[in-house]
């Protein structure tokens, strides 16, 4: 049982129980012990009061954010006017304790779903620009540069590569619309950054 209280304090504490008041606020306003304030919380079979956001986190959602750091310039581009990786030049961007890529980002605004591998741009300022609508994952590249290839008339890749890779599986297109196998390109990379 509670410690006695004289009914108008009860009556305040009810008020700011009800208001969203913490104990530990209750008891300072009113002058007695956090635990006597908890004691009268459950007496009067009031919840306990609402968890209040971290100041650290944004009210915004995450595309609301990443509205706030891209601005639009001239030929449909966007610039990205927030943070870059201190080791890769990445454009990021931090909602909630997580980090997220802006073209990653940008990529779920113009498609609805998250990307699959790298989102780059496929417009002529492929470096900076950050529009949702010039973002392509690496399916949509590869179809994207499959018909450039097809327009300017080049031959379809062959089936397998030299090192024997299927086609169907690791073919993928330069900007030129060029093809040209993931595989080897990987293990090529992997073997220049050993001997590095």
């Amino acid at each position: 049982m509670p410690r006695a209280l004289d009914p108008a304090t009860v009556d305040r504490l009810a008020t700011l129980y009800r208001a969203g008041t913490t104990d530990a606020e209750a008891a300072r306003i009113t002058g007695i012990s956090k635990s006597t304030a908890g004691a009268w919380r459950r007496r009067l079979a009031i919840g306990p009061a609402p968890k209040q956001p971290s100041p650290l986190r944004s009210p915004l959602t995450l595309a609301e954010k990443w509205h706030t750091l891209a601005r639009t310039v001239e030929g449909g581009h966007a610039e990205w006017t927030g943070r870059h990786r201190a080791d890769t030049g990445t454009r990021v961007l931090t909602h909630h304790g997580r980090e997220y890529t802006a073209r990653a980002v940008a990529f779920r605004l113009a498609n609805g779903r998250d990307p699959i591998g790298y989102v780059r741009a496929e417009c002529d300022a492929p470096e900076w620009c950050v529009a949702p609508d010039h973002m392509a994952d690496e399916p949509a590249r590869t179809t994207i540069r499959a018909q450039l290839a097809a327009v300017h008339g080049r031959a379809l890749p062959r089936p397998y590569c030299d090192r024997g890779h299927a086609a169907a599986d690791h073919v993928r297109y330069d900007r030129d619309g060029r093809a040209y196998c993931a595989a080897c390109h990987a293990e090529r990379t992997t073997a220049r950054k050993a001997a590095a």
